[in-house]
């Protein structure tokens, strides 16, 4: 790679920087709904053209800036070499649960406009991680009943589903007790859990 490469990369990076911590600003000031691409390129003193060669709308930033900033938490929880394991699971499913807990603090106050592009963008970052820790503990030319990508998505709807709800209701369970009941049925499964319920 080129000198020039590596500066224009880096150009490329702080500019995309310097739009998501401007759009995060003016959020915080006027909300999401208010928020224009306008006040964000002068926020981060960019012009509106550059705007157009990282993002196509606000959508597209507040997209990006989720899913960064939970890859981010993930990347912090987990180490970079971890595998599907009940270790692994256990810090992925905490880590979901703080950060759904921390944004809806048991009510379901996020606005209508908001609450869908935060559930989808960090459900979609969700079954990716199961999916690369199922891939690094795979052993070469396992084969699987079960697609592993489909794994991942049927496993992330397990986790997301039960988090999702615990943290916009009331509830006795705690945050640790939570991760333990998800963990357990994931590991374990019904048949564990009501072994009776289960035709042989």
């Amino acid at each position: 790679m080129t000198t020039s490469k590596r500066h224009g990369d880096r150009r490329t990076r702080r500019t995309r920087q310097a739009l998501l911590q401007a759009f995060r600003e003016v959020v915080r000031e006027k909300g999401f709904a208010a928020t224009s691409v306008q006040e964000v390129t002068e926020r981060a003193n960019i012009n509106r053209g550059t705007f157009y060669l990282h993002f196509t709308d606000k959508y597209m930033m507040v997209d990006a800036f989720l899913r960064e900033h939970f890859q981010h938490l993930l990347s912090e929880a987990l180490p970079a070499t971890a595998q599907w394991n009940r270790n692994s699971l256990r810090v992925l499913i905490e880590t979901l649960l703080q950060y759904f807990e921390n944004k809806y603090h048991h009510e379901p106050h996020l606005s209508q406009a908001v609450a869908p592009l935060v559930e989808r963008a960090i459900h979609e970052e969700l079954s990716s991680a199961l999916l690369i820790l199922l891939q690094r503990s795979t052993i070469a030319g396992a084969r699987w009943q079960v697609p592993m990508a489909v794994v991942a998505r049927i496993v992330s709807w397990a986790i997301f589903g039960p988090v999702l709800q615990w943290s916009q209701e009331e509830s006795p369970i705690s945050r640790v007790q939570m991760a333990n009941h998800i963990l357990f049925i994931i590991l374990k499964g019904v048949a564990d859990l009501a072994p009776e319920a289960v035709p042989e």
